[in-house]
């Protein structure tokens, strides 16, 4: 008797194959009509199974729950073992950037100590520095026939029409309209912004003409000028309405109609930078940006004490 029942239980015994696969043939139909079933009913959006479903979730999420605790310490071994190898190639690019940094910060050292010889050289006037007062941005006049903002910023803080106005990834825009204690900024998108550009490594000078998109175009490029998408645009100073070197964006588009992806977020401009930026061939006739022209000790001191006399025009 106690063979009999070793043999029925004992699966390698070569009477039981049949069993077996009567067993598979019964199971797996069943299994497979189970499955169809929840699935036609997942894809129901019936009150009564959506209820059923919520319900029976509710039932098992302790029982979800207390499975999860003995798992917590693999889990979390797991996530530490992942965050150990990005921190590994993390410290590897750091060191081979680390590594490319250095040598360019050698190879700039001499390009600036051959720069200051030849100025010193050639004589070359020295750019004056330019003073900042920086404004948060509290209306956006943004429309389809208008881009600007509104910064709490006005002429109690010396800001005239025709500064420039920067962030920290750009160019904005400039100055139009000031008030007491506000000011209004054109856009750099707005379709009557105008500004003259320099385009790549190749210098190549252009017109960054608005059009109300949130991509400019570049107007008036020379027909034999070697640009390519991914080039740096910045401002070129030429009217002398802008500093030279301020970062706008890179080249986009199509080259037969280039457009520049600007580097400022204008949708989501939060605190701006006013330029002191005096045209200087209005400074020449005594008119720069339509006011009098103040040295920088005296602007600083007329930010920290907005009392003190403004000079005579």
């Amino acid at each position: 008797m106690a063979r009999l029942k070793t043999e029925r239980l004992n699966l390698t015994r070569r009477g039981g194959k049949s069993l077996r696969v009567v067993g598979v043939r019964v199971v797996l139909p069943l299994l497979a009509f189970v499955c169809l079933g929840l699935l036609l009913l997942s894809r129901l959006n019936h009150t009564a199974l959506a209820d059923a479903r919520w319900r029976l979730a509710e039932w098992m999420s302790p029982v979800l729950e207390a499975a999860m605790v003995p798992l917590e310490p693999v889990r979390r071994l797991g996530r530490q073992i992942s965050e150990q190898v990005d921190m590994t190639e993390e410290l590897q690019r750091l060191k081979a950037e680390n590594q490319k940094l250095s040598s360019w910060e050698w190879r700039a050292r001499d390009l600036e100590r051959q720069l200051a010889d030849l100025k010193a050289l050639a004589r070359v006037v020295e750019e004056p520095g330019i003073d900042f007062v920086t404004a948060r941005v509290i209306a956006d006049s943004s429309g389809a026939f208008v881009r600007s903002v509104m910064i709490d910023a006005g002429g109690d803080k010396l800001v005239k029409p025709g500064y420039p106005v920067i962030n920290a990834d750009g160019l904005v825009g400039r100055v139009i309209e000031t008030g007491a204690s506000s000011a209004r900024v054109l856009l750099a998108a707005d379709l009557n912004s105008r500004i003259p550009v320099v385009i790549g490594e190749k210098r190549v000078r252009a017109i960054l003409a608005g059009d109300n998109g949130p991509q400019p175009l570049l107007l008036y490029v020379p027909q034999d000028a070697k640009i390519a998408i991914g080039d740096d645009v910045a401002t070129s100073g030429a009217g002398a309405l802008f500093p030279r070197g301020l970062r706008i964006g890179k080249v986009s588009g199509d080259l037969d109609k280039p457009r520049v992806a600007l580097r400022a977020q204008l949708d989501k401009l939060e605190y701006l930078s006013v330029l002191f930026f005096d045209d200087p061939a209005s400074a020449m006739m005594g008119e720069p940006h339509g006011g009098t022209r103040e040295t920088a000790a005296a602007r600083n001191d007329r930010s920290r004490d907005p009392t003190l006399p403004r000079p005579a025009p």
